[in-house]
Order: structure tokens, then sequence, then C-alpha cells
């Protein structure tokens, strides 16, 4: 397959992997500080594994561009599909940011029920919102993390037709 061809394809895997890195910028900050201000330093593992799992797919990518025709490209495209979709778009956007705060904080100041949000959101594993930079970078995890998930989506998408084009008898991987 030429570059030209696989440029749209590791576009959408470039744009994936800055919403990834823009995900591990906020995770690091609001676990860090949570941490501190909570007095919970087993908050800091979160900017680990993401920070990992961002290392790990920036690998992958660049695995992915340098074989993008041979099985090792393959496997690093869908290793990369699986790392970005589970770390930083389902755990990082969709359970820690829209979850652990987003809701929250609507259930909170929709005065839900306080036996709700103790089920919801036990203690000490989750304080209830009050301290508004925490609670604001905790939610704003949600914007990279769905940027990141969309720009995966596009990604599969593409190479899903560049899969199932043939040219010339084989077919393109990337």
């Amino acid at each position: 397959m030429s570059k030209e061809a696989s440029l749209p394809v590791l576009r959408f895997a470039q744009w994936a992997l800055f919403g990834s890195v823009a995900v591990f910028a906020f995770t690091t900050v609001h676990h860090v500080y949570g941490a501190y201000i909570y007095n919970t330093p087993w908050r800091i593992h979160a900017a680990f594994v993401s920070g990992l799992a961002t290392a790990l797919i920036a690998a992958l990518l660049q695995l992915l561009r340098k074989r993008p025709d041979e099985v090792i490209g393959l496997v690093a495209s869908w290793a990369f599909v699986a790392v970005t979709f589970l770390i930083p778009f389902l755990a990082f956007g969709v359970f820690e940011g829209a979850y652990n705060h987003v809701l929250k904080v609507v259930l909170y100041f929709s005065h839900a029920s306080p036996r709700l949000m103790a089920r919801l959101y036990p203690p000490p594993a989750y304080e209830m919102p009050n301290n508004l930079f925490f609670e604001i970078t905790g939610a704003m995890q949600v914007i990279p993390g769905f940027f990141t998930g969309y720009y995966l989506y596009r990604f599969v998408q593409e190479r899903r037709k560049r899969l199932s084009t043939v040219a010339g008898g084989s077919v393109t991987v990337a």
C-alpha cells in the first residue's frame, strides 16, 4: 500500500493519539491534585495508568506506520484500537469523566437523595462535590475522552474500508 493511501487512516489514528495525550494531561492533574487535597495517595495510580497507556498507544501507532502491510501492522492496529478504546475513551472519558464527575455533580445539585448518592458514589473512594477545581478537572476528562473515541471510530471505519479494498489481488492492511 502506498503512503498516500494510508494517510487518511493514519491521520485519524494520530488524532486519537492526540486525544489520548489530552486525557493523560487532565487525568494527571486531576488525580495528583485529588491525592493531595483528599490525602488519598492511591489516586495517583490513575496518572501512571493513563501515561503508560498513552505511551503504548504511541508505540503501536509508530509500529503501524512502519509496517502497515505486514501482519505485525495488523496486530498493532487491533492493539491500538483495543488500548485506545479501553483506557482513554472508556475508563477515563466515560467512566471517570462522565460517570464519576459529570453525573455525580448533576445528581448532587439536583438534590438526589443521600442514600442514592452513597450507593452510586460510596466513600472513601468518592468525594461529594466540595472542590471546584477537582470537579472541573474531573469533568474535563470527558472532552478529550470523547474526542479520542470519535477519531478512534473514524480510524476503524476508514481502516475497514481499506481492508475491504482489493488492489491487484492483495488486501490492503492499514
